[in-house]
């Protein structure tokens, strides 16, 4: 079981069609910054899977792995 993924909230945005990856530590944030650090994007929520899953939902090892 991938436990990791239960500290995740998934949403899609219709308007841009991009999926979004939030920690529920900070989800309710979320909807008040757009741009809020810790939030991964893409247009495709297999690639946020695959991300949380390579990262085993951690946010350093995360952030590392999606560093631009």
């Amino acid at each position: 079981m991938k436990e990791y993924l239960y500290d995740w909230v998934f949403h899609h945005n219709p308007y841009t069609n991009q999926w979004a990856a939030i920690s529920r530590d900070i989800y309710t944030q979320y909807w008040d910054k757009y741009d809020l650090p810790g939030v991964i994007r893409s247009s495709k929520i297999e690639t946020l899977l695959e991300l949380l899953h390579k990262s085993k939902g951690d946010m350093d090892l995360l952030n590392e792995i999606v560093k631009p």
